[in-house]
């Protein structure tokens, strides 16, 4: 589904990302893990468009995207969440999920003003699409809410949804279980679980190795900008070069 190839990525002459080499296979839970400015952030935003690679290649479904714009990337498919939430103060999260959807239809506004048909089509699917994402991710309860209104468990749902809204196919999650209570959490692990299950692709930083190895199909661990070990769950917990740079002795 995705792949990086020897990407370099520097700043100010200091090598964040560095020799990098990674896959994530379709329909797979893939973690990349490290310490704090280990180069994952940056990883992402690599991926998103919001950087481009010095040097190297970055592939989504076989097609190059390293010099892609952030909002080319997410209409072919890539959504994402941050580790801060960042949501619309005016928007119910019934908005919120709708209006991300917009980036992949053609309606343009003079369509939608003058009510076209195509407009109208497309505002079917839209609506229809919202309620299905927030009935999987449990939010139909809160639709007409004010997204900034609702607890912080209840707020990242809306990020992902959102991020689901954007993408049927890969999703990027930024620290998704931040700040979460451990019941929160793990309806959160649950929610990430059933993704897989409707074809979608996930990609997640994570620091809490529980969520990481409950989860993963595969580990990949970076530290100093460069991948050092990459595995299963199980075999990164015993690789050596793990424990030293990342999960302790």
């Amino acid at each position: 589904m995705l792949s990086l190839s020897h990407v370099y990525f520097d700043y100010g002459g200091v090598h964040a990302v560095c020799d990098l080499n990674m896959e994530v296979g379709k329909e797979s839970i893939t973690s990349l893990i490290g310490p704090n400015g280990a180069g994952k952030t940056t990883t992402f935003n690599l991926i998103c468009g919001e950087i481009h690679p010095f040097q190297g290649e970055i592939y989504f479904r076989g097609a190059e995207i390293d010099r892609l714009s952030p909002h080319q990337i997410a209409a072919i498919g890539v959504g994402r969440t941050f580790q801060n939430i960042h949501l619309f103060p005016s928007l119910t999260v019934r908005e919120h999920v709708a209006v991300s959807q917009y980036i992949r239809y053609r309606s343009s506004l003079i369509k939608s003003i003058l009510d076209a048909p195509l407009y109208r089509e497309e505002k079917k699917v839209v609506s229809r699409r919202t309620d299905e994402i927030m009935e999987k991710v449990g939010l139909e309860a809160y639709a007409n809410e004010p997204a900034v209104n609702l607890p912080y468990g209840l707020q990242r749902r809306v990020e992902f949804a959102r991020a689901m809204a954007v993408s049927t196919v890969f999703i990027l999650l930024d620290e998704p279980t931040a700040g979460m209570n451990i019941q929160e959490s793990n309806e959160m692990m649950e929610m990430i679980r059933s993704l897989t299950d409707f074809g979608m692709t996930i990609l997640l930083v994570e620091h809490d190795m529980k969520v990481v190895m409950s989860i993963s199909t595969k580990v990949w661990v970076m530290d100093q900008g460069m991948i050092i070990a990459s595995g299963t769950p199980d075999e990164i917990k015993k690789d050596p070069r793990v424990i030293k740079a990342y999960l302790g002795e």
